[in-house]
């Protein structure tokens, strides 16, 4: 072979190799893969002083969800046929936002998770109820249930025959409903109270629940129990822990063991009125579960579906709401 075919062959070997070389260690831009994340157990996690507390025999899990911001293109093949795993565009998962703004949000999203948590479950637990002096309304959405009936600066004092003093008991008493119910609402207006009738809807944002489609604040709100919670997350950050926190929390201050001597996972956000939200990543999220050894995994009820098609082995347990979870974990008496 003369030594020009050599080198020729000496090119093409060195291009040929960069390139499978490059496979493996060059990052696509713009390209992100969701992965099983690590599973915690959240009595770990969970720090509670000034009130009496119980064990638990089995194990309450909160999952996750991992991102990799640096795939390859072997890792984009890998993920086609792997379905514990997922390669998204970048804007899917940072909304257009920076990185570090996305992790700002999210450790925002995870302190107010923990405040519902705290919140849900002691009030469950009859320690302490949060209190105020009403709820204003500060926006109505256009085209909800509430447009052209609710106005700005209505405060509300009562929905159908419940006092409503927080934001949270509001939600409480609409999520109490079913879609299309008509409800009614006791509002202050101008120094009078009116009754109003409104059909709730399907939230947008969640079409399993209802809602009025209207933004609220609390006027002097008040959550002070003798009860003192805290949560150590360290890294995790997010909205979607609430669920499992709260469960976490109950069982640590009820006698009854909500595990039974199971491996619980699950995951959702929660609200102050107990309402369990959707969430990203849940087939990861269940993948980490039956890694884990996790019996059953609590879902959402909008991620339901997609939790029961990624599972193997593991029941898939759907819920809308706190007092949902707790009502099948519960022992029958």
């Amino acid at each position: 072979m003369s030594l020009r075919l050599l080198w020729r062959a000496a090119v093409v070997g060195l291009v040929v190799g960069g390139v499978g070389l490059g496979s493996f260690l060059v990052p696509i831009p713009f390209l992100f893969e969701y992965l099983p994340g690590p599973v915690r157990d959240v009595s770990e996690l969970v720090d509670v002083s000034r009130a009496r507390t119980y064990s638990s025999k089995g194990s309450l899990f909160l999952t996750t969800v991992s991102v990799d911001t640096d795939v390859t293109l072997v890792e984009m093949l890998l993920a086609a046929v792997d379905k514990d795993k997922v390669v998204v565009l970048e804007s899917q998962v940072t909304g257009g936002s920076s990185l570090d703004q996305l992790q700002e949000a999210q450790k925002r999203e995870m302190e107010s998770s923990k405040e519902y948590a705290r919140s849900v479950a002691i009030a469950a637990a009859g320690l302490g109820r949060p209190q105020g002096d009403g709820v204003r309304v500060v926006s109505v959405q256009e085209g909800a249930p509430a447009d052209g009936v609710m106005e700005q600066g209505d405060v509300i004092v009562a929905v159908g025959a419940s006092r409503t003093t927080t934001t949270c008991d509001v939600g409480a008493a609409v999520f109490a409903s079913q879609i299309g119910e008509t409800v009614s609402v006791t509002v202050e207006r101008a120094g009078r109270k009116r009754r109003l009738s409104l059909e709730t809807a399907a939230a947008p944002s969640n079409p399993a629940t209802p809602y009025l489609g209207i933004m609220m604040e609390d006027i002097n709100y008040r959550f002070e129990p003798d009860v003192r919670v805290t949560f150590d997350t360290g890294r995790i950050a997010g909205p979607s822990a609430g669920l499992m926190l709260s469960l976490a929390l109950y069982d640590r201050l009820t006698p009854e063991d909500l595990s039974s001597g199971r491996a619980i996972a699950g995951t959702g956000t929660i609200s102050c009125d107990g309402e369990v939200g959707p969430i990203g990543g849940v087939e990861q999220k269940v993948a980490g579960a039956e890694q884990k050894g996790a019996e059953v995994f609590l879902s959402p009820l909008a991620n339901a579906e997609a939790a029961r098609s990624s599972a193997d082995s593991i029941e898939v347990v759907a819920v809308s709401s706190f007092q949902d979870a707790v009502d099948y974990l519960e022992p029958s008496p």
